[in-house]
């Protein structure tokens, strides 16, 4: 049987480590979680983590520009730079990582750490709650019964509003390979129609987009190692 391949998994405050770690912790799985890491001050996803005994630590920007840079706003870069360094030594040495919930827009002295061959011309991808376009598909995106999409950029919530608000037929998540610099933006692995059908609330928009996210994750890490690993 194959090596399990090592992940990274950065988080907010954790809604996708779940199903990522009951997975990763399947004998048959793929790949297993090396390292968790989360920018939030407080997150019951690094809790879990530990719970299961997977290495799992806390990288706040905030934190790091105080303690280290005295405020400076230059800490960005720096932060960046270690914390690419960081993960990449060689107890965690992932072949992919997996942001799932992270809201910190990304650059080069992180991505350059984690070069290769594929994707975007970096080892990430990213969930993402709304449709994102394939390419060629421009700034449009046409859902199964003819009507189409805006580009909804921005958290879940934020993301949810608008499908309300602009009574869109269909929503759903996207799985994609990440870009320095620019978020919510790449090569597209998977994305799934979800049907808005009578919803009403944010949340019950919620309670159906989750486990279709979950799933189409997984699948997502799975068919970028059966493929590029």
């Amino acid at each position: 049987m194959q090596a399990k391949i090592p992940i990274v998994v950065l988080i907010g405050g954790g809604a996708k480590l779940p199903a990522i770690i009951k997975v990763a912790q399947r004998p048959q799985s793929k790949f297993y979680v090396a390292l968790v890491i989360s920018h939030k001050k407080d997150s019951w996803g690094i809790k879990l983590a530990l719970k299961k005994q997977i290495s799992a630590v806390y990288w706040n920007l905030p934190d790091y520009r105080k303690r280290i840079f005295g405020g400076d706003k230059k800490a960005r870069a720096d932060y960046m730079k270690h914390l690419g360094w960081f993960i990449s030594q060689p107890q965690y040495r992932p072949k992919l990582l997996v942001f799932g919930g992270w809201d910190l827009v990304m650059d080069e002295n992180f991505f350059n750490f984690f070069k290769c061959d594929f994707g975007e011309g970096y080892a990430a991808i990213n969930a993402h709650p709304a449709l994102l376009p394939k390419k060629g598909e421009g700034t449009k995106i046409t859902l199964p019964d003819g009507t189409q999409s805006p580009i909804i950029k921005g958290e879940q919530t934020d993301v949810f509003k608008t499908v309300l608000a602009k009574k869109l037929t269909y929503f759903g998540p996207t799985i994609h390979f990440m870009l320095p610099t620019v978020y919510d933006t790449g090569q597209v692995i998977k994305r799934k129609f979800i049907k808005v059908g009578k919803i009403k609330t944010i949340e019950a928009l919620r309670k159906k987009f989750m486990p279709i996210e979950d799933r189409i994750f997984i699948e997502s890490i799975d068919e970028v190692i059966d493929k590029y690993l």
